[in-house]
């Protein structure tokens, strides 16, 4: 019984998505049996073979529950993580695997993982097979020891698929070597805009979302709108966190995310094909005058993380407090008794290609130590593949109730930021290394230790960011 419900699962998630599934040739691709042929039965497939692999597949996160997004033991009725079950156990029938969980709950370093995984790899037991990583710690570790698989030797990978992000993935590559990826099998955490539409209505301004569309929804279209909107809620004539702000939030790795919105990066890769630092210039000297301009206004309100428990300190955004806020993407605002709507972090200027979202979220490491990489390739392509056409679609639709029929234009925007995923090489390598890590930070850093001009901040932090990026390309 559990089996067909699983089956039904599937179907009912899977068949009104195609739209979302990349667009193959006329080829035949539907799989050769059981559950996978129903549940792909798309206009594309993935060229993985049915398979009997009799083996299991081990995964490792930290901070992850069961049902959240990579594994789930059973059905429930609960919608999210019945679509991770199903994808689970279509993968498992399809290749003949068992997945396994093991999730890491007590973290006091954040390389819980790489302790807990490397010396089965010394050891060469083949006991781990995927690695869900933060956005920053232990890939050092796993990359310096040389205990990270190169994802371009998985030859079941087929990253043109809009269910792996390619652009990321070459861009983090070492060597021409692939050793972190990432696509929609990982759970992102991206950092957006909520909007109290009720306020936004009463101050007589109207939603972004054909600026959006258009392209023109820019950092000064942003800050412009969060301005002019304070309120003495309480009438004490004084700035608290009684009243009512333009913008209102806390600010940490979310405010760090309007550098990569800006299209401005940390890290990039110069023509030497090294990681080199890229914080300079006139843009960056603008947006961050801009930011931090607009940090003082009178409209804006932010506190940092060492405040996140303040109650002294907060403006809750669910509390009425802001118009706006920046918080990542969840369902932390369902309960809200106004409505809410979702607009994605602007853009530098018109002139600014596309949208982009930086993950602050998981990113993936393969050990060195497997035994199997055809069954781990092929697991990984299924997965990918699985949790975009089932396990994303439940989380649009169910879990954040952006659904197309009763919140089009969120819906939308939803969408128009899942398909603008970056990242950011200083992100992926600033475990370890001081002066990276704070370059990181730098937009939230810089309003929150009230850092007017950021020339003396980039000097001190440069050297030791840079020769962190350098060690990374010394063979081993």
């Amino acid at each position: 019984m559990k089996k067909l419900l699983c089956l039904l699962l599937a179907l009912l998630m899977v068949l009104p998505c195609t739209a979302c599934a990349n667009n193959g040739d006329d080829t035949d691709t539907t799989p050769d049996s059981g559950d996978a042929t129903e549940a792909g039965s798309q206009e594309f497939f993935p060229s993985v073979k049915s398979a009997n692999y009799d083996e299991t597949f081990q995964m490792v996160a930290m901070q992850r529950p069961v049902g959240e997004w990579y594994y789930a033991e059973e059905l429930t009725n609960e919608v999210l993580n019945d679509a991770v079950y199903t994808m689970n156990q279509t993968v498992n029938n399809y290749l003949g695997v068992t997945i396994q969980y093991e999730n890491i709950t007590s973290i006091t370093t954040g390389g819980e993982i790489f302790s807990t995984v490397s010396p089965t790899i010394q050891a060469g037991d083949d006991a781990y097979q995927c690695c869900i990583l933060h956005p920053y710690y232990s890939y050092n570790s796993f990359i310096g020891q040389n205990y990270a698989y190169d994802f371009y030797e998985l030859d079941s990978l087929d990253l043109e698929q809009p269910y792996w992000n390619k652009t990321v993935i070459d861009s983090l590559a070492i060597n021409d070597r692939a050793y972190i990826a990432l696509g929609d099998f990982c759970s992102y955490t991206l950092n957006i805009l909520y909007v109290n539409k009720n306020l936004m209505k009463n101050a007589g301004r109207d939603m972004p979302y054909d600026k959006v569309r258009n392209g023109s929804w820019t950092q000064d279209e942003f800050f412009t709108l969060t301005q002019g909107l304070y309120i003495d809620n309480d009438g004490d004539g004084k700035r608290n966190n009684s009243d009512i702000y333009g913008f209102s939030g806390m600010w940490d790795a979310n405010g760090s995310a309007m550098l990569q919105a800006a299209d401005i990066y940390v890290a990039t890769r110069n023509e030497d094909g090294m990681f080199e630092l890229s914080l300079e210039g006139d843009r960056l000297v603008d947006f961050y005058e801009k930011l931090f301009n607009w940090s003082k206004d009178e409209s804006t309100y932010i506190w940092d993380y060492g405040n996140k428990a303040n109650s002294e300190k907060i403006a809750a955004f669910l509390d009425g407090h802001g118009y706006f806020t920046l918080e990542s993407l969840g369902i932390q605002n369902l309960s809200a008794d106004f409505d809410v709507g979702i607009l994605p972090l602007p853009k530098y200027d018109k002139n600014q290609e596309n949208y982009k979202h930086v993950n602050w979220g998981n990113n993936i490491v393969v050990p060195t130590s497997i035994k199997d990489p055809s069954m781990v390739g092929d697991v990984l392509e299924m997965m990918a593949y699985y949790s975009r056409t089932i396990v994303q679609e439940a989380y649009y639709d169910t879990v954040l109730q952006y659904k197309v029929s009763n919140a089009p234009d969120d819906r939308e925007m939803v969408e128009l930021i899942y398909d603008t995923v970056t990242y950011d090489p200083g992100i992926a390598f600033c475990d370890g290394n001081s002066g990276l890590w704070n370059l990181v930070y730098l937009a939230c850093f810089g309003l929150t230790q009230n850092k007017q001009k950021i020339a003396s901040y980039l000097k001190s932090n440069s050297r030791t960011a840079q020769k962190g990026l350098d060690d990374l390309f010394k063979e081993k």
